[in-house]
């Protein structure tokens, strides 16, 4: 009797130590919790096991805690497709988005260097990168063209390019950093 109970307060301490390194191993906070449920469910299943082979239920608790592992790891795993899924079709939609955008303009006549969308929840905003600030008729075709798409004025800005002329005889690093700058009015 001594060594079973010794034996249950070992297991107790190791699965403590596992369940602490596990919780910390987690790489993202959201699915923190789902660990600790997994892992306290198990607790649980190790606090109880002696008390039920002592009154012969131990085999009906094993399988009903298999069985509901099971259903709430095909649930994990229905979330998780669900997550990627909707993943996947946001970045299809800003390819497609971005795409439209491209032709749209195209037609206006205008060639954007670069185009990017963020998609959050309902609102989309797009991000146009031209060699160079556009005139006042460019602005406008832009605008008609951005309408075109579902692009209000204020959903989108247009942003240039820096490009710095190299430096001759100097180091790559010996400059300012190229990439991103002025932008427009149109915000």
């Amino acid at each position: 009797m001594k060594a079973e109970i010794y034996s249950w307060i070992k297991n107790l301490a190791v699965f403590y130590i596992l369940l602490t390194t596990v919780v910390h191993l987690v790489p993202d906070k959201k699915y923190e919790r789902y660990v600790r449920l997994f892992m306290g469910l198990l607790l649980i299943f190790m606090l109880i096991t002696p008390v039920f082979a002592l009154l012969g239920k131990g085999e009906k608790l094993l399988a009903d805690f298999q069985l509901y592992y099971e259903e709430e790891t095909a649930v994990m795993k229905e979330k998780e497709l669900s997550n990627l899924q909707e993943i996947y079709l946001k970045k299809g939609w800003q390819w497609e988005i971005e795409e439209k955008i491209r032709d749209s303009l195209k037609e206006k006549g205008i060639y954007p260097g670069e185009v990017e969308v963020d998609i959050e929840e309902e609102e989309a905003r797009a991000v146009l990168y031209m060699e160079e600030l556009p005139g006042e008729s460019e602005k406008g075709r832009i605008e008609s063209g951005m309408e075109v798409c579902g692009f209000k004025k204020g959903t989108f800005e247009i942003r240039t390019f820096e490009h710095e002329p190299a430096a001759v005889g100097g180091s790559a690093s010996s400059g300012t950093s190229a990439g991103g700058g002025s932008s427009s009015g149109i915000s």
